[in-house]
C-alpha cells in the first residue's frame, strides 16, 4: 500500500512539473518562450528607459508595445517602464544583459562600456545633419557596430535618436572655437567628450546632471551642452542666455534585446519585434524632430539668443577637433573610422 502511495505521489509531481512551465525570461536570460499555439501561454517583455513617457523616446516605446501586441495577437505582452523606473542607463543595460529586463533604447555612450566601438557615434561633428546620421546608422557600418553586442548576450536591433546637442553659455554670442577659449564647460563623464572640449580650447568639467543647474547658477561652470529639449525641461534658460547651434553630437540610442530571450521566441514573434522596432524608430525620429522645433521656439520665447553657424563657421569647429579623430582611431580601428567618414561624405 505504501509503495502504491509513493508511485501515485511521483506521478502527481511529474504532472505538476509538466504544467508549470514559464514563458518569460529568467534572471540569466534563459527563455522558454513559446507561441500561444504551443501552450496557450503569454510571454512578458519588459522594456525600460530613463526617458519620460511624454517625450519622443517614451512615446515610441509605447508605439513599440502597441505594434508587438497587435502583430503577435497578444502572445507577447510588452510592459513599458519609462523615467528610470528600472534604474539608470547602465542598470538597464546590465538588466538586459542578465535577462531580467528584455529590452530598451539606451544611450550609445553608456552602451560603449559593454561594446567599446559603440562610442564611435560620439566622435564630434561626425554628422552634418540628422538625415545623414539616419542613413549611416541604418546602413552596413551601423549594423556592424550593433553586432558587437552579441558578444555580451545582447542583440542590437536598430538606433533611435536621443537628440542633437548644442552649446549654451551666459556671457556672449559664440560663433567660433576661439569664442569659448578658457570657458568652463560642463560635459558628460566621458573621456572622449573631455578630449573634444579640450581641443576646442575650453576647460571641460564633468558634473552629474542633478547638480548642473546649481553649478550654472553659482558660476561653477560658464556653460554646458545638451539638446533643446533638455535645456528647456531642466529650465537651463533661467541661468543661461545664449545657445549656439553647434550640433557637435547627434545622440543615438541603440534599441537592444536580451539575446537568449529573442532567440527563444518563435520566428513569427521575432519578425513581429523587428517590424515593431523599425516602425517605432521611424515614429520616434519624426517625433524627435518636431520636439526639437517646439523646444527651440520655447527657448526663444524665454528670451534665449540662439545663434546658427554658417557652413564656413562650422568647418572651423570641425577642423579644430581633428586630433580627436586621430587619437580614437587607435580605439575604434583606423579602418572603421575611415570607412565611416567615407560613408558620411557620400
Amino acid at each position: 500500500m505504501k509503495k502504491l502511495f509513493y508511485i501515485v505521489l511521483l506521478l502527481l509531481l511529474f504532472a505538476l512539473v509538466g504544467c508549470g512551465g514559464e514563458s518569460t525570461s529568467n534572471a540569466n536570460g534563459d527563455s522558454a518562450a513559446q507561441s500561444p499555439e504551443a501552450n496557450n501561454e503569454v510571454t512578458v517583455m519588459k522594456i525600460g528607459s530613463t526617458d519620460k513617457s511624454d517625450v519622443a523616446m517614451g512615446k515610441a516605446m509605447y508605439k513599440f508595445k502597441e505594434i508587438v501586441e497587435e502583430e503577435t495577437n497578444g502572445s507577447i505582452i510588452v510592459e513599458v517602464y519609462p523615467d528610470s523606473q528600472l534604474g539608470g542607463e547602465r542598470d538597464t543595460v546590465e538588466g538586459i544583459q542578465l535577462g531580467v529586463i528584455q529590452g530598451g533604447p539606451i544611450g550609445a555612450a553608456v552602451v560603449s562600456n559593454f561594446a567599446p566601438r559603440m562610442n564611435i557615434w560620439s566622435l564630434p561633428f561626425l554628422f552634418p545633419d540628422r538625415e545623414t546620421s539616419h542613413r549611416v546608422l541604418d546602413g552596413p557600418i551601423g549594423q556592424e557596430v550593433l553586432d558587437d553586442l552579441s558578444e555580451v548576450g545582447i542583440i542590437g536591433l536598430n538606433y533611435w535618436e536621443s537628440g542633437i546637442r548644442n552649446l549654451t553659455n551666459d556671457s556672449k554670442v559664440i560663433k567660433t572655437p576661439d569664442d569659448i577659449s578658457g570657458l568652463v564647460i560642463r560635459t558628460l563623464e566621458s573621456q572622449l567628450h573631455l578630449d573634444v572640449f579640450n581641443e576646442l580650447g575650453a576647460n571641460p568639467t564633468p558634473i552629474a546632471f542633478p547638480e548642473l543647474f546649481s553649478s550654472l547658477q553659482q558660476g561653477v561652470v560658464d556653460g554646458q551642452e545638451n539638446p533643446f529639449s533638455v535645456i528647456a525641461e531642466a529650465a537651463i534658460y533661467e541661468v543661461q542666455g545664449y545657445v549656439t547651434e553647434t550640433e557637435h553630437f547627434i545622440g543615438v540610442n541603440p534599441f537592444m534585446v536580451n539575446k537568449a530571450f529573442f532567440e527563444g521566441l518563435t520566428e513569427t514573434e521575432q519578425e513581429a519585434i523587428r517590424k515593431a522596432v523599425d516602425e517605432a524608430q521611424a515614429f520616434q525620429r519624426e517625433e524627435k524632430a518636431k520636439e526639437d522645433e517646439h523646444y527651440k521656439n520655447f527657448l526663444i520665447e524665454q528670451g534665449m539668443t540662439i545663434t546658427s553657424l554658417t557652413p564656413e563657421e562650422r568647418q572651423l569647429w570641425v577642423d579644430k577637433v581633428q586630433p580627436v579623430y586621430e587619437k580614437y582611431k587607435g580605439e575604434f580601428g583606423a579602418d572603421l573610422v575611415d570607412r565611416l567618414l567615407e560613408e558620411v561624405n557620400q
